[in-house]
């Protein structure tokens, strides 16, 4: 179910942890698109026995420049409790269940998400490119911090099926939603919780020895629909 947030409320676009969407109103664009870190789209190749996709039948038909609203019925999956930092398995299993695989965010995490943990040595905290691993185990809070993009697209395209993911950068949420929302086709985006202004978070060290920072309050969330005054 949707949940209009109050004209006080410049929160999330779809937000998983909070089992609802709330709205952030257009207003505060500058804030929301600053925290806006990327976007993943999710393509069904074909139609196959099991993987069918589902038509949109409960969205509006819209445009971003000229309707008051559009917004895709796509299933809620809740991470907690099984993935406490997996809004990024969460929300990829929403949109493969959309189109219609059968396939959970519990099994997405397990079967297809390359993780690998952080340690200590020497003194020092080292882990994994989060374009390359999930950087500990979404699964669990403990050392647990989320990846990137890419990740989510090799884990997509690493089921073989009837999917395909792509990383989008360069365009606006007005452009993002005329070619793909206005399609009835959703997306992930990387962003922060609540909207917030990025800000630095742990540090370690990546596999070549370069120290690189987390985002604090990295979460993935996915874009919906819009209507004339807010984003979903």
């Amino acid at each position: 179910m949707i949940q209009k947030a109050s004209a006080y409320d410049t929160s999330l676009l779809y937000d998983i942890r909070h089992k609802g969407a709330l709205i952030l109103k257009k207003a505060v664009l500058a804030v929301f698109a600053a925290a806006i870190i990327t976007v993943i789209f999710i393509v069904p190749l074909f139609k196959s026995s099991r993987y069918k996709p589902q038509e949109p039948d409960q969205q509006q038909e819209t445009s971003v420049s000229g309707q008051a609203e559009n917004i895709i019925d796509v299933p809620l999956i809740c991470q907690y409790p099984a993935l406490p930092s997996g809004c990024e398995s969460a929300s990829a299993a929403m949109v493969l269940r959309y189109y219609g695989a059968d396939i959970t965010a519990e099994e997405f995490a397990s079967s297809y998400l390359t993780c690998s943990e952080l340690y200590s040595a020497d003194g020092r905290l080292f882990g994994p490119d989060p374009d390359m691993a999930f950087a500990g185990s979404p699964f669990s809070e403990s050392y647990s911090y989320g990846c990137f993009a890419p990740v989510i697209v090799n884990a997509v395209n690493r089921i073989g099926l009837a999917y395909r993911a792509a990383e989008i950068t360069g365009a606006s949420l007005s452009e993002l939603c005329a070619e793909y929302i206005d399609s009835g086709k959703p997306l992930l985006i990387w962003a922060t919780m609540d909207m917030r202004e990025p800000e630095a978070g742990r540090s370690w060290y990546l596999p070549d020895g370069t120290e690189f920072t987390w985002t604090a309050g990295e979460h993935c969330l996915v874009l919906v629909g819009y209507d004339e005054y807010s984003y979903f």
